[in-house]
């Protein structure tokens, strides 16, 4: 596997293209499977829908794009679930992984993939002292009753794109401008509130926050993984991603 983070936010868009254009060089075997570590400018993006639980419920949340603040944008997004976040300070793992068993995915099991996205989140918390937890019918990783990360897939090709964001130092406010995959917008939290005034094993201090957690996961990732002598991380701009995934402009 190969990791890139992305330095500086990038726009909801600009990621997306990149994306997509990942999934197609990893479906032809170009590329081996890749995991994008970056932060977005502030936007609010809507999926295909919530999951279905059996109940009677709209598949999406009402959003008036009007009462937007300014610097908060709405984009559609091709991934699973709803309404959610992301802005500076909370981090984006967008995995571009073929469903086919050899790697760190399961052979054509979107579910099983989900789930083992979610455990990896759980493996790690619980390495910091925290007590995370999956729930049925809410995909995502949890701390008691707030809620720690989002996670949205799509597959093309068998490849996955898009993914879990993970809320480090961000702002929560934009939570509450509607209703976080239908939850309340004080549902969510996030791992600076967890440890409060305290600081997790190994981080200096939380301006350092971001190549601290990358390494950790990057570890997590490769765990499972036979050993390949090559878990380097590459940090580049969006420009040198764009240029090495060939995304035309």
């Amino acid at each position: 596997m190969q990791y890139w983070s992305i330095n500086r936010t990038v726009p909801y868009e600009r990621a997306s293209r990149l994306q997509r254009a990942l999934v197609e060089l990893r479906s032809q075997g170009a590329i081996p499977d890749t995991v994008l570590f970056l932060e977005h400018d502030p936007v609010i993006t809507r999926g295909r829908g919530m999951q279905h639980t059996g109940e009677e419920r709209e598949r999406h949340a009402p959003l008036d794009a009007a009462i937007l603040p300014p610097g908060i944008v709405l984009a559609e997004s091709e991934r699973g679930g709803d309404l959610t976040y992301h802005g500076p300070g909370q981090l984006v793992v967008y995995p571009i992984l073929k469903l086919d068993g050899e790697g760190f995915s399961p052979h054509h099991d979107v579910a099983g993939y989900l789930r083992k996205m979610e455990q990896l989140f759980l493996d790690e918390l619980a390495s910091m002292g925290l007590r995370g937890e999956a729930r049925e019918s809410a995909t995502g990783v949890w701390v008691g009753d707030r809620k720690l990360a989002s996670i949205g897939v799509a597959v093309r090709k068998w490849v996955t794109y898009h993914g879990m964001a993970l809320n480090v130092v961000n702002d929560l406010a934009p939570f509450l401008l509607f209703r976080p995959c239908g939850f309340r917008g004080e549902v969510m939290t996030r791992l600076w509130d967890l440890f409060r005034d305290a600081l997790p094993e190994g981080l200096p201090d939380w301006s350092q926050w971001r190549p601290w957690l990358e390494e950790r996961l990057v570890a997590r990732f490769e765990s499972g993984l036979s050993p390949s002598g090559v878990t380097a991380i590459t940090r580049f701009s969006i420009d040198e991603a764009d240029e090495r995934a060939r995304v035309s402009p």
